[in-house]
């Protein structure tokens, strides 16, 4: 043996220790989709390697045909390892063969194992020409049987390539490196394991060389980078195209030529179109819907509504058409369209109810209340000896605290329905406007105020309504003393601004805090009023946050409001 025949023996052992590495950690991940696939796809490529080391060693370790078996067992291991591995990871899921497709697998692989390991007595896999201790497989003299074995081989590692080929279309960000990787490992690995058959008419190569150990460690390098660096048996690729394939959100996917590459069965449907539309322009698919045709052309756009009458009836949807990339290259466009007909219909029916409400509090309650107030009124005025004047100042308490719901009421859907932005509210001025008012009309009501000048809050415009209701609550929920101490109190922090109004009053139902907090009212747990719903949306609206507890100080209600401080 020379030095290089010696070398390249020892390289080819070499290659082999990290490929069966590799192998054992997918031992070990069987239960994973594809592990068991790139087990065997593995063990058989270190196998492999480690026979062709022992052909090209200088003394015959065993017979040809023996060593040769054996290289095929391994061969086959390929051979079905590579399919699996593919279809669990495309599929995402463990594959089971039925029986007699596997039974049919597994002929040309019996056949090639039982033929070679008789080859002395027929010589159909090799031929009687092949030496005895041949330097490589390059000196083989093949049979028929081999080529059949060739071929069977070459089909069963092809076919899978195109299913990845054809997932490769559509994947995007780690899914498409691990399609790289694998087709990389792939397009590398096994025909570069043809590499002796085409060196054999090489004069200069010598019959030794054989580089098929060497390429399937670099297969072996590939495939690593795709399990460990991008999670292959982690990472579910197929989720997402599972996702596309049963979402009820049409999808189609355009080329830059206007030409549809791919299309989920939600806008096939849609579209009434038979089979695939992959192949078909656009405007020729969605021809009766020009709204379509004509937002794609417009370009990137998210939530645009748009409405398809099909057979008299209308349907909404909400659209979106985004750029599809490949790095700084746009390779495309992608049409999303979801249906909001039922979201639609209900803001309409809401809207009408809407409506009838606000009629009714604004003007047929306000005025038939207004009216009893009135009458009451009337009742005491006649009413000389003041036996009805409990009954009648009973009658007009609820009937102002109605009205003042009313009015609250009317405010609220003003804020529901105003499109603002936050504005720039310095505290201190907004406060003592609120104190003012009070103190003016309720001269028992004492509000300390400590808010330092400087604090700006980022806020929305109807926050002072807000803190004219917090003032108006502690007042109108006293426990009926003359004096009223009410103290509103802002610190700034880290990017907010704390105010807290407190009281000393009896403090706030319990039942009226968890209703707020729920953020709904029911049957069983109901808020009195509507202001502190109104003080919550206020501050919701300018990206604030609202506590109510008690105060330990006053003893009465505190309520923390935290707002954006603006900069």
């Amino acid at each position: 043996m020379t030095s290089a025949e010696q070398s390249l023996t020892f390289f080819m052992l070499i290659c082999a220790v990290p490929i069966a590495g590799v192998a054992a950690y997918a031992f070990r991940k069987r239960d994973e989709p594809g592990a068991r696939g790139l087990f065997l796809c593995e063990l058989g490529m270190a196998g492999w390697s480690i026979q062709l080391a022992l052909i090209t060693w200088p003394t015959a370790v065993m017979p040809v045909f023996l060593n040769t078996t054996i290289r095929h067992v391994f061969q086959i291991l390929v051979i079905f390892g590579w399919p699996l591995l593919v279809l669990e990871y495309t599929r995402r899921g463990q594959v089971t063969v039925k029986r007699p497709w596997l039974v049919a697998l597994l002929v040309v692989p019996v056949v090639t194992v039982v033929l070679t390991a008789t080859n002395p007595w027929h010589h159909l896999v090799l031929a009687p020409e092949t030496p005895g201790d041949p330097s490589g497989i390059a000196e083989f003299v093949l049979g028929p049987w081999y080529i059949v074995h060739i071929g069977f081989a070459v089909a069963m590692v092809m076919l899978p390539a195109g299913l990845l080929a054809q997932d490769l279309r559509s994947a995007v960000g780690d899914h498409r490196r691990q399609l790289l990787l694998l087709i990389a490992g792939w397009a590398i690995g096994f025909p570069g394991a043809l590499n002796t058959y085409v060196f054999r008419n090489v004069d200069a190569v010598p019959p030794y060389v054989d580089l098929t150990p060497l390429l399937f460690l670099v297969t072996t390098v590939l495939w690593g980078l795709a399990l460990f660096r991008y999670q292959l048996f982690a990472l579910a690729p197929v989720s997402r195209r599972k996702a596309v394939e049963t979402m009820s959100d049409a999808l189609l996917s355009v080329d830059t030529e206007g030409v549809i590459v791919d299309s989920n069965p939600a806008a096939r449907a849609l579209f009434d179109v038979n089979g695939n539309c992959t192949g078909d322009d656009l405007e020729s698919v969605c021809g009766e819907y020009p709204a379509i045709v004509e937002q794609y052309e417009r370009g990137v756009t998210a939530g645009t509504e748009v409405s398809l009458e099909s057979e008299g009836e209308v349907r909404h949807f909400s659209m979106d058409v985004r750029p599809i990339e490949q790095g700084a290259t746009a390779t495309g466009t992608l049409l999303l369209l979801r249906d909001i007909t039922e979201l639609k219909e209900r803001e309409q029916e809401l809207d009408l109810l809407k409506q009838v409400l606000s009629r009714v509090f604004r003007h047929n309650i306000r005025n038939e209340l207004t009216i009893l107030r009135g009458h009451a009124e009337i009742i005491q005025e006649r009413a000389d000896d003041g036996r009805f004047d409990d009954h009648v100042a009973e009658i007009v308490a609820n009937t102002d605290r109605i009205l003042s719901h009313s009015e609250n009421a009317k405010d609220l859907e003003t804020i529901i329905d105003a499109e603002t932005a936050d504005e720039r509210i310095p505290l201190d001025p907004a406060v003592r406007r609120c104190a003012r008012a009070y103190a003016d009309d309720h001269p028992g009501v004492e509000i300390d105020i400590d808010v330092p000048p400087e604090v700006v809050v980022s806020a929305h415009p109807s926050i002072e309504r807000a803190l004219e209701e917090l003032v108006q609550n502690a007042v109108a929920h006293h426990d009926g003393s003359d004096s009223i101490r009410i103290d509103v109190r802002a610190r700034p922090t880290d990017g907010t601004v704390r105010l807290v109004v407190a009281d000393d009053g009896p403090g706030i139902d319990s039942h009226e805090i968890e209703t707020l907090q729920a953020g709904e009212e029911t049957d069983l747990q109901h808020g009195s009023g509507i202001g502190l719903w109104m003080v919550d949306l206020v501050v919701r609206k300018s990206g604030g946050s609202l506590r109510i507890d008690d105060d330990s100080e006053l003893g009465g209600t505190r309520v923390c409001i935290e707002l954006p401080r603006a900069d």
